[in-house]
This record gives C-alpha cells, structure tokens and sequence, in this order.
C-alpha cells in the first residue's frame, strides 16, 4: 500500500441505500450501475444493466449507461464511480473485477450480501500499471489460479515483495495487488496481462 492519504468518499445515505436494494432485487446476479459526483462526493446514481454472460459472478455495464458520462461531464460532474454486488462473497475486488476495470480515474463500489442481515458496502481504487513482463517466468516463480475459463491470476499481499519477476514494477505499485492474464493458445506468453494495484478508500456518509 502506498503511504498516500488517501480522501474520504462522500455518500449520500440514500444512495447507499438504494445500491444495496439494487443488489437484494438483483440476488442472485450481480448488478450494476454508475455514480454520479464532483470532489470525492457522491450526488446521484443510476441503473445498469449486468450484461456480463455469467451474471452469477461477474458484472459488465451496458453501453447505454456508461456513455451517460458525457452528460454528467455538461453538467459539470462526473462518472465518479461504477458499483456492483458480490452477492455471496466478501466485499472486495476479485481478479476479475481487477481484469475489467479499464476506467482508472472512477471508483469501484462493491456491495456484499454475503451477510443478507447486514449488506457491505466499501469503495476502492483500482489502478492499472504499464509493464512488460516475463509471463513465463513469473508463472514459473509463483503460483496462479485460473479464476475464469482461460484467465489466470496472482493476488500478492500488503507484505508480499519477495516476486523477482516483478522487480521491473514501478514504485507506484504497492501492495495489495493482482496480476492477470488472459491465456491465448495455451501460452502466457501470447496473452494479455495486466497489474493492478488495490486501495480501499474510507466511506463517509452525508446527508
């Protein structure tokens, strides 16, 4: 984890509350949707679609929503983040969520119903890194787990640096992290990887 302060998000109560009666309609799918806001703080949300092939454990937005981010940015906001459920595991990103998050300067908001009688709701930074690596080194050095059909993953920990074949990473890339790649013709190296770093931001809510 790196040593930036990171800010404090604003929520409106009523916005976290309708994310978490969006997720219990949903169960048992994942749902979706984006946020509206301008510094930090969170002014309105609105419904996607989950139009993901396997909605039962992973999330796409339907294009209609995410291009609406062009209106909020004429209105003088933006997409500050994009939300869904985990709807019976942990209220924290998986090497999926990681592999498709491809909007860096937006939060993730992940809702768990894991408990039903008590909803998480928690936000993070998911920041990808450009790098070159040496695929098959790495998966020679640490172990993967393919956590989708043909997509493979490594989550290191806050106090995991011992990876040699990670040496090349910026310093900005701290830890916790993932590191995915997609497996195209039964090689990694012929795949597409990506690393992404994750940090939790702490929620506040407004009125």
């Amino acid at each position: 984890m790196s040593n930036v302060v990171l800010p404090t998000v604003g929520l409106p109560g009523e916005v976290r509350d309708e994310i978490i009666r969006h997720a219990q309609e949903g169960k048992p799918e994942e749902v979706c949707g984006i946020l509206w806001g301008k510094d930090w703080i969170v002014t309105r949300l609105v419904r996607g679609k989950n139009v993901a092939e396997e909605r039962f454990e992973n999330y796409e937005v339907d294009p209609e929503t995410l291009l609406l981010q062009f209106d909020f940015e004429e209105q003088g906001e933006e997409m500050m983040g994009i939300y869904h459920s985990h709807p019976e595991s942990e209220a924290y990103p998986s090497a999926t969520d990681t592999w498709n998050a491809h909007y860096p300067k937006s939060l993730y908001f992940i809702c768990s119903l894991e408990n039903e009688d008590a909803p998480v709701l928690r936000a993070f930074c998911l920041t990808p890194h450009s790098v070159e690596l040496d695929w098959i080194a790495l998966t020679t050095e640490r172990r993967f787990y393919e956590t989708r059909p043909g997509l493979f993953a490594l989550y290191l920990s806050e106090d995991d640096y011992g990876v040699d074949a990670l040496a090349n990473l910026p310093t900005s890339a701290g830890r916790p992290l993932y590191v995915v790649f997609s497996e195209e013709d039964g090689s990694p190296e012929q795949g597409d990887g990506r690393v992404v770093t994750v940090e939790e931001l702490p929620i506040e809510i407004v009125s």
